[in-house]
């Protein structure tokens, strides 16, 4: 869109923002009212009247305040209210150049690959919503006046996420806003959406990663259109501000801290329509994929069988419900339309290829097609039920599957925080012809060791997958070899809880000291052994002991409980603890060989409090830990040695995963305390040199390690040590604060 000279005070605009939901706390959002906030502003602030901007939210109490000190006649985002205004309120506007409609809140892809964004009367078990589609085909309709409004921009970001099995029954079909024929198809209308069908719209920092991208582009083209406009002020070209867009997340993407794809849809703007969606163009099929997908063509032609149009139809209807994209226009489609509309969506080929041959034998050779064409194996249904169940899993959880890939294949970069991440580097374990997948091992081995409710569910998506792909015996020779495999794990974890040593197993070790009483620094302690899901306390020592009876009590509790190099050993202390150099205690004190904690497991100590008021941004920085490096760590100036000063420079730095400390250790019991508050779950610092030394010492120590091994890193450095007084790795110090894994609730002390 090219710039025209444009009337701000000639535009209406429509916000609705959706953060509180009927149902339980999980569903509700944190961050759609802010960017309405900020969309009102910039609309305000290009000179659109505040009468002309009609607001609906359903905020959270916390935003109230702010939400009413911007827009004080704001009206709830009821289904009514939502209905109300725009089929009778948009029929009031009159002679206006533009009309601006935003929406933010929760969306889903509901039956018949329709978008639905979600009422505020949605529960967890009755997702009710507005038929997004409906949103523009309203503004071409007689709700809004033939001669009242030029041209129409729409943005939504909500996410367009396909509904898991189970979940996708719940949710009611989305809700037009108008079934009127559209009287003015001519009306152009510039639609963004914060991202593509079937994928996710996300946060940061309480506001949309999209709308905060946009807003930023706006006003920089509206600074440029000032400048070039005069005081009359000019319209936005618009391409150029998606173009703004489109280079942001391309840059979180190549950071790897996004993988959001937003689209735009341009109807009738400057005689033209179109859809753009970010990231590079498909490109064409190489001659290779080309004669795949004539093979699959010709496939499907002969799986059609003798009625191929009522075929056709069928199968058309039931891909509807999986797939992401609008079906073939021709009714009913040919066996080539098929297949491109197929490899227009994800795990399209072999959902069709389910489809046409649910009772038909299938072909290596066109299984062959199918991955060569999409690299994937599972259908559309299967990678969702996947993915629900891992979701399903805590992150624990979660992990242990990840391990168990990495022991059978040896796999050793597989993200736990995201079970779609998760299953898509699982799935890309591409099963050889006739040969059980791969993944479907790493399930069966981990159902059979965890046995949980979850674990029986996965088990049993394995063996549909199997029964599809003909190798239900194959997979069940595999579980008997994964049941023996798990009472072996048993038996081994049985004979260490009965004092043996360690098995092959990992875990962690949590170990409470209480605040020391009295002279002598006694404290209070208590430990606990997590393996998977599993929490066993180990110690409860009520009565107050010296480090050195604590340190000969946790020494007998490793010998017995944890493996050396591997179990993670966690302090949890108070503020005032965290500078306790727990890695430096003492093993075998009165044995021959003089160890140290740090050398022999991965000592790390955390602190849970001051966590509370700011809990999300600690989960988000700790997000930032799975694919950041060393060189992602903040170094805090020694300078900045009081709460207020590190507080001012760590609420600019919301994506910083950890800190390096250099600060003096007479001043950082504030700097500690300003950390925890601002939810930095990372912090590496040197236990007694100054400044200087420690900025050198720390930098040469920490090379470019991924902060994942961590952890192990430090016990490397600190088993150097052993052998070298000089070496300052047995100075180095690590907080390391997993808001996933917590510990367990605290006991009352005077309790028996």
């Amino acid at each position: 869109m090219t710039a025209v000279e444009h009337d701000w005070r000639r535009t209406h605009a429509v916000i609705v923002a959706v953060e509180r939901y009927n149902g339980s706390d999980t569903l509700n959002l944190d961050g759609p009212v802010h960017d309405a906030i900020g969309m009102r502003k910039w609309l305000t602030g290009r000179g659109v009247p505040p009468e002309n901007i009609q607001l609906l939210a359903s905020p959270l109490e916390r935003n109230r305040a702010a939400l009413e000190a911007a827009h004080p006649d704001y009206r709830p985002a009821e289904r009514a209210n939502v209905r109300k205004v725009f089929r009778e309120g948009l029929s009031h506007i009159d002679g206006d150049d533009w009309l601006w409609v935003y929406w933010a809140g929760h969306g889903v892809q509901a039956r018949g690959g329709r978008w639905s964004l979600l009422y505020p009367e949605t529960s967890d078990t009755d997702l009710q919503g507005l038929d997004a589609d409906s949103l523009v085909d309203l503004v071409r309709t007689d709700h809004l006046r033939w001669d009242a409004v030029d041209r129409v921009t729409v943005v939504i970001d909500a996410c367009r996420q396909a509904l898991p099995p189970g979940s996708h029954e719940l949710a009611d079909i989305p809700q037009p806003l108008t079934d009127w024929p559209q009287t003015r198809s001519d009306r152009p209308v510039f639609w963004m959406r914060a991202c593509q069908a079937g994928a996710v719209a996300m946060e940061q920092d309480g506001a949309g990663r999209f709308t905060s991208a946009l807003l930023r582009q706006l006003e920089a083209a509206g600074a440029d259109a000032d400048a070039n406009g005069g005081a009359d002020g000019a319209g936005l070209d618009l391409d150029r501000v998606w173009r703004g867009v489109q280079d942001e997340f391309a840059q979180m993407r190549a950071a790897g801290s996004s993988r959001q794809y937003p689209t735009m849809h341009v109807i009738n703007w400057e005689e033209q329509e179109r859809t753009v969606r970010l990231g590079p163009p498909a490109p064409p099929l190489d001659p290779e994929k080309r004669r795949f997908r004539e093979t699959l063509v010709l496939e499907a032609s002969g799986l059609l069988g003798a009625d191929p149009a009522g075929s056709a139809g069928r199968v058309a209807a039931r891909l509807c419900e999986q797939f992401t994209t609008g079906p073939p226009a021709t009714t009913p489609p040919s066996a080539e339309e098929l297949v491109d509309w197929a490899l227009e969506n994800p795990h399209g080929t072999v959902t069709l290829l389910a489809e046409l041959s649910a009772h038909t034998p299938v072909r290596t050779e066109i299984r062959k097609a199918c991955h060569v064409l999409q690299d994937q194996w599972l259908t559309r249904a299967e990678y969702t039920e996947l993915v629900a169940l891992l979701g399903r899993l805590d992150e624990r959880g979660r992990y242990d599957v990840a391990e168990e890939a990495r022991a059978l294949f040896g796999l050793v970069d597989l993200s736990c925080h995201d079970p779609a991440v998760l299953a898509d580097a699982l799935e890309e374990l591409l099963p050889k012809p006739d040969q059980l997948p791969q993944l479907l091992r790493v399930v069966e081995r981990f159902a059979a060791v965890d046995e949980g409710a979850v674990a029986a569910d996965l088990r049993a998506w394995s063996l549909r997958c199997a029964e599809r792909l003909g190798l239900k015996g194959q997979l069940m020779e595999r579980r008997g070899e994964a049941e023996e495999y798990a009472e072996g794990v048993k038996a081994a974890d049985l004979a260490q809880d009965q004092g043996a040593p360690p098995s092959d197993s990992w875990g962690s070790i949590q170990i409470r000291l209480h605040p020391s009483s009295g002279s002598g620094q006694r404290r209070a302690y208590e430990v606990w052994t997590r393996r998977g899901e599993d929490i066993i306390s180990l110690a409860k020592v009520d009565t107050p002991a010296s480090l050195e009876e604590i340190q000969r009590g946790i020494d007998d509790l490793l010998s017995r409980h944890a493996r050396t190099r591997d179990t993670l050993v966690e302090f949890f202390v108070a503020p005032t603890d965290l500078e306790l150099a727990v890695h430096r205690w003492q093993l075998d004190a009165e044995g021959p060989l003089e160890r140290s904690l740090g050398t022999d497991y991965p000592v790390v100590v955390r602190c849970t409090e001051l966590r509370d008021n700011q809990r999300h941004v600690w989960k988000r920085r700790w997000d930032r830990v799975d694919s950041a490096g060393t060189e992602d760590l903040e170094w805090l100036p020694a300078h900045l040695d009081t709460f207020k000063q590190v507080h001012g420079v760590l609420q600019g730095q919301e994506d910083v995963p950890g800190l390096v400390l250099t600060t003096p250790s007479r001043a950082r019991s504030d700097v500690f305390n300003a950390c925890l508050f601002d939810g930095v779950p990372v912090l590496i610092w040197h236990g007694e040199a100054e400044a200087a030394t420690a900025r050198a010492e720390l930098t040469t120590l920490l090379g470019t390690e991924r902060l994942r091994s961590l952890p192990q890193h430090l016990r490397k450095l600190r088993s150097a040590s052993e052998a070298d007084e000089s070496h300052h790795g047995r100075h180095m110090a690590l907080l390391w604060d997993d808001p996933h894994r917590p510990l367990p609730d605290q006991l009352d002390l005077s309790a028996p």
